[in-house]
């Protein structure tokens, strides 16, 4: 054991060695490179003193490498520990909640505090939003939360995205930032004046040193398209208008309205707005004459205050997910509507149903309350399509016959226990789903022979839920 630690060098490589085999076993082998880093480190240094030993033959000559190689151990030692430490300070001003930002890389504008001791301090200001020419890269990527008046720090009321970005679309630049939110006060400063600092550089006002790395506009088969899909936005910058864009896909956002500057990409046809806080329905979408299909799936509207029957164009309309009861009316004076949307609501029942969706081809029920297909199926003679499972039908009536030109019927996840023979006159009727879990042999004969050219397809509920 002597010779193991009779030099300086051999005690620190000892030390080492000790620490990396700690490391790699407290932590469980989570930390098992690290372990095995000190390990090596610690088998190069007794490698060094075995050198020293072989090399230096006079006395004083060794003990004052010894001291050398020590002294410069234990300086690198405490450089990388300190390195390894090094971080961004972030200050809060007292009792802040809501949004704060870094924006980084904006031309002409002040660079942050120069890192001191391994620390670099930056103190939010009360506004919470910083702009700085400073880019993110140059910044250490680590970072501790105070507040001014050294209050205690609650880690998991304040989350850090340090990846928040907005492509400025209509230039090749984009905004960087590391975003803040403290508490659970919802704000989006720090986003709506990185959509600003967009309009500034597309009216050559600023420049950002960060330029896209990939374009938002795709392109398919139809053209054009914008893709801004779970962005995190709540806004967006000028010069759409400008765009030849068939399609919008701004699904997933934080978007409460829809931004007005969609309404100036008049070559639009499609707009996806799907899964955004949106609660009061636009009534300027009229101003779209070339729409063809809109979504308002999961949003938070349930009512529409305005007149849509100057939308000529609009065929598809979707508003799923929406927990609606009953269909806003002025949905049905879209006077060309030929696919409507209304899975996983709240409907009971078919009463929505009148005369104004006569040109429908296309509808959507699915996983609803619906207790029955009833006699408002009078209205629906240019249906195709009727996808209306997982609800609560427990059987297909007479006035089935109404649909005369239904292609599929989706009626699987219902207990449907009774199928009336009027099926037999849809004649262009070509698949069909159901449950059997209720149905005879005699009845699945009887359906086949009613519908000799339509293929038919069986499911078992029970087997399915057991499944899941």
């Amino acid at each position: 054991m002597k010779r193991l630690i009779n030099t300086p060098l051999k005690i620190l490589g000892l030390l080492t060695i000790l620490l990396g085999l700690t490391v790699a076993i407290l932590t469980f082998g989570y930390l098992i490179v690290l372990g095995l880093i000190f390990i090596g480190v610690g088998l190069n240094v007794y490698f060094i003193d075995y050198l020293s030993i072989r090399l230096l033959k006079k006395k004083r000559a060794f003990w004052t490498a010894q001291s050398i190689l020590t002294a410069a151990y234990l300086i690198l030692a405490f450089v990388t520990n300190m390195k390894w430490q090094e971080h961004n300070a972030i200050v809060f001003p007292k009792d802040f909640k809501g949004q704060a930002g870094i924006i980084f890389g904006i031309e002409g504008y002040p660079e942050l505090p120069e890192t001191k001791f391994w620390k670099k301090t930056i103190n939010i200001p009360e506004n919470g939003i910083i702009i700085t020419s400073t880019k993110a890269e140059n910044v250490p990527n680590t970072v501790r939360f105070s507040f001014t008046d050294n209050s205690s720090v609650d880690y998991n009321r304040i989350n850090w995205d340090p990846n928040f970005e907005i492509d400025c679309i209509t230039s090749d630049s984009k905004i960087k930032s590391w975003l803040f939110q403290v508490s659970d006060s919802q704000s989006f400063s720090v986003k709506n004046i990185m959509t600003n600092l967009c309009d500034q550089i597309y009216y050559k006002q600023k420049r950002s040193f960060y330029k896209s790395e990939s374009s938002v506009i795709w392109a398919d088969d139809k053209g054009k398209y914008l893709w801004l899909q779970n962005k995190g936005l709540t806004s967006l910058p000028n010069g759409l208008g400008k765009l030849h864009i068939y399609k919008a896909i701004l699904t997933g956002n934080d978007l409460r309205e829809i931004p007005p500057q969609i309404f100036e990409i008049t070559s639009l046809q499609d707009l996806v707005l799907a899964v955004n806080p949106i609660s009061e329905f636009p009534c300027e979408l009229q101003k779209l004459k070339r729409l063809k299909s809109v979504s308002f799936a999961d949003t938070e509207i349930k009512e529409i205050k305005c007149d849509l029957s100057q939308l000529d164009s609009l065929e598809y309309f979707d508003i799923a997910r929406n927990n609606l009861t009953k269909l806003p009316e002025q949905i049905k004076n879209i006077p060309n509507l030929t696919w409507l949307s209304l899975n996983d609501n709240q409907f009971s029942n078919l009463s929505f149903v009148d005369s104004r969706l006569n040109k429908l081809e296309i509808l959507y029920l699915y996983t609803n309350k619906v207790n029955n297909i009833s006699k408002e199926t009078r209205h629906l003679g240019n249906l195709k399509e009727l996808l209306i499972f997982d609800n609560k039908i427990d059987s297909i009536p007479d006035n089935i016959s109404d649909l005369k030109n239904l292609e599929k019927l989706e009626v699987w996840d219902n207990p449907i226990k009774y199928i009336s023979p009027s099926i037999s006159k849809l004649t262009k009727l070509k698949a069909m789903r159901l449950d059997d879990d209720f149905l005879t042999q005699a009845d699945k004969d009887n359906l086949r022979k009613w519908l000799p050219n339509c293929e038919i397809k069986y499911q078992t509920r029970k087997e399915k839920k057991n499944a899941l």
